[in-house]
């Protein structure tokens, strides 16, 4: 039997207004935002204004404390997912987090002290974020808790037309690949490991490594009722914005002051039945997000161009024209042809990932992108790194769980 979800918002910066933004957009569910907290008080108090919701708690705490809340939506900086998290399994509270499930911030005798991950072994990092993504984990499942997984791809139109399409043609998916990009981040946490957890992999290859796991899933499902899953990683990293013929160009239409984390990543990816993807991601791209999954299967070849599509174009001899309305992400420039989203949310796919999660909780069913998703990405990330580092194949079966 349905029930009504009241849900607790976690944070109030960027992400949390596109969160509440989006809630807007979910129908169809029986839901209320309840409450928000976020560290920065006078933030919270704007957004529960615009956003109508009636109480602001003065901390996290006291929010898990309510027991009027059923889930808190966990909008925050990366490092504080798995502890927040935890505090809310405890609780008895429902999650929704955000992407990725957390990431290596630096060791723990370097907390609130300046760090560097230049030197700092990979193999380290991956036992670290192998021992925290399974606390995570035990806690989630001790509690009886669900934790709904933020991979927005997973719900992205072009990508649910994708599974449609695989699954009525019955096609064996064979190889995937796929790609984020753009020209770089434009937030200084970004451009250190010590505050992102990595570079262009942990902030952008999550999302087309997300989909090729969730499309493998689903394909084992639909045969024998068992996910197909991800054995075996083999990655590659450079910076190529540190090249000196770049370095000496006058000037840049990139982002180039990146710290030590990489700019460009590629994940050779082998599932349990043999099928492989190829998941790229980089800072070095221009011209807007370049997202897309394309899928090689028996039957059928597929793609799902998230962005750029050709929903909508436009043309303009100078970007003053166009200057007041806001055409899609990452774009450097208005002039010449464009690529304008109608509506970036939707074909994104964050209300429908918010619909899932809310009727996940009220319908007491699994979401989509689930603990499941959240862990094996972490764990092929950060095993990308470890291979990078090696030179070497990474065999992903000891760190899976199920």
């Amino acid at each position: 039997m349905a029930k009504r979800v009241r849900i607790g918002v976690v944070g109030a910066g960027f992400a949390a207004h596109f969160h509440l933004a989006s809630y807007e957009k979910v129908y169809g569910e029986d839901f209320e935002i309840l409450g928000i907290y976020g560290r920065t008080k006078d933030k919270a108090v704007h957004l529960a204004k615009d956003f109508e919701i009636p109480k602001v708690y003065d901390s996290y705490e006291q929010m898990l404390a309510d027991k009027d809340i059923d889930v808190v939506d966990l909008v925050v900086a990366n490092f504080l997912h798995i502890p927040m998290a935890i505090q809310a399994a405890n609780a008895g509270k429902h999650v929704f987090c955000e992407k990725p499930l957390t990431g290596f911030f630096g060791p723990a005798d370097a907390k609130g002290q300046k760090w560097t991950a230049k030197g700092y072994s990979r193999e380290s990092m991956f036992q670290s974020i192998v021992e925290d993504a399974n606390k995570a984990w035990d806690a989630i499942k001790k509690a009886g808790v669900t934790l709904c997984y933020g991979e927005n791809w997973v719900y992205a139109p072009p990508i649910v037309k994708v599974n449609r399409l695989l699954a009525a043609s019955g096609s064996t998916i064979m190889r995937i690949i796929g790609e984020e990009s753009h020209s770089g981040s434009h937030a200084q946490y970004a451009k250190r490991w010590q505050t992102a957890g990595g570079g262009s992999l942990i902030r952008l290859s999550v999302h087309p490594v997300g989909a090729a796991c969730y499309l493998k899933y689903e394909e084992g499902r639909r045969r024998n009722g068992k996910p197909i899953r991800p054995v075996a990683v083999t990655a590659e990293v450079a910076n190529l914005t540190w090249m000196k013929s770049f370095q000496d160009e006058p000037k840049k239409h990139m982002k180039s002051d990146w710290d030590d984390v990489e700019d460009y990543g590629t994940i050779h990816l082998t599932f349990d039945d043999g099928s492989v993807a190829c998941l790229t991601s980089s800072d070095i791209v221009m011209g807007g997000i370049y997202n897309y999954l394309q899928v090689f299967g028996s039957r059928a070849v597929l793609k799902a161009n998230i962005n750029p599509n050709t929903a909508c174009l436009a043309y303009t001899p100078s970007g003053e024209y166009f200057k007041d309305e806001y055409l899609v992400e990452k774009t450097e420039s208005k002039e010449g042809w464009s690529f304008p989203s109608p509506d970036e949310d939707m074909v994104t796919g964050y209300p429908d990932e918010l619909r899932d999660f809310v009727g996940a909780i009220s319908h007491g069913r699994p979401p989509k992108s689930d603990l499941m998703l959240a862990h094996d990405v972490l764990m092929i990330t950060y095993a990308a790194y470890l291979s990078s580092e090696k030179g070497a194949r990474i065999d992903l079966r000891p760190y899976l769980r199920s």
